[in-house]
């Protein structure tokens, strides 16, 4: 899953910055540093109707409940200081490396040749 990152700007509230940026950090996605946060701070799996409420509220209101803020804040000062592991934080699958555009356009021009030469022949 890739991040589902925000452009933040001056007027963004301090914890949805920091949010964006854990996500960022971890290469996860807003609401899996939920799920991570839940875990870390509880110690069990984080119910998906709680999540749905929980990711609401951050949507429309900008709330962050304490444990993620705290959770944000942890991984935000490894960061800082170069000591990330993000499985440490509860991040086990390795990490999935984005196609860049020139990889896609390779990709899609190799599909295109493909389909040109199916209905070609």
């Amino acid at each position: 899953m890739q991040p589902q990152i925000r452009h933040c700007n001056d007027h963004t509230p301090l914890g949805v910055r920091h949010l964006v940026e854990c996500a960022e950090n971890l290469q996860v996605s807003e609401p899996e540093v939920f799920r991570l946060a839940y875990r870390h701070w509880y110690e069990r799996e984080l119910p998906d109707a709680l999540l749905d409420e929980l990711f609401g509220g951050y949507l429309t209101r900008q709330e962050l409940p304490g444990w993620v803020r705290c959770y944000c804040t942890r991984v935000l000062n490894m960061a800082d200081v170069g000591q990330l592991d993000p499985r440490e934080f509860g991040v086990d699958r390795p990490r999935m490396n984005r196609f860049s555009d020139q990889q896609f356009a390779s990709l899609l021009t190799l599909g295109g040749f493909v389909v040109y030469w199916l209905f070609q022949a």
